[in-house]
């Protein structure tokens, strides 16, 4: 019988998100870190550079399982229907991540990755829309804005409560109460310049 025991890489990352409970993310040391996760500075220099090293190492590995993902997230969320194998990957993708993924987005975090993820999110919803940038309007613009940075709040409070209702029927219950025709009409609509 084979038994996964967490490297000092993985104590070491841990160690950094218990902290961000607590303390702003920029605000780190190699000190907290070391003396949180029970290893020396050179054990924690043979993984990472600095503390900005680590959040970097961490914010990619969230980018690159978040490429894999967002594409099911998207139809998911913009057409409400989940097939079993897609709830199944959902779950999956949020055992996996909520917790570390709601600490890097929460009030310690870091804002460089909450910007960055906005960004990505916003470039993914717009090619799923078939849109261009120069197609939005400012309108249509700060619905934009207004989704994402609601979608990403819903992950911050599900990751904070874990026995709250989960993302996927969180999301499932909001499109069922959404038309998708207006949604579509209003991403693309001219602005009302009468205000």
């Amino acid at each position: 019988m084979t038994t996964n025991f967490p490297t000092a890489k993985d104590c070491i990352i841990e160690a950094f998100l218990q902290l961000c409970l607590t303390i702003p993310c920029d605000q780190i040391t190699v000190s907290h870190l070391t003396k949180k996760a029970g290893y020396n500075r050179s054990t924690f220099y043979a993984h990472f550079k600095n503390t900005d090293d680590l959040l970097r190492h961490l914010e990619a590995k969230f980018f690159n399982t978040l490429g894999i993902f967002l594409p099911l997230a998207l139809r998911i969320i913009i057409t409400g229907n989940a097939a079993a194998e897609e709830r199944r990957l959902f779950k999956l993708f949020f055992q996996n991540n909520i917790r570390a993924f709601s600490i890097l987005l929460g009030k310690n975090g870091d804002p460089r990755f909450a910007h960055k993820i906005k960004r990505s999110l916003r470039q993914a919803i717009l090619q799923y829309l078939n849109l261009t940038e120069a197609q939005l309007t400012p309108q249509t613009d700060m619905l934009l804005e207004f989704i994402i940075s609601g979608h990403l709040q819903v992950l911050v409070y599900c990751g904070e409560r874990p026995d709250s209702l989960s993302p996927l029927d969180f999301w499932l219950r909001m499109s069922n109460s959404i038309d998708r025709e207006k949604f579509l009409a209003a991403m693309t609509s001219k602005p009302d310049k009468s205000f």
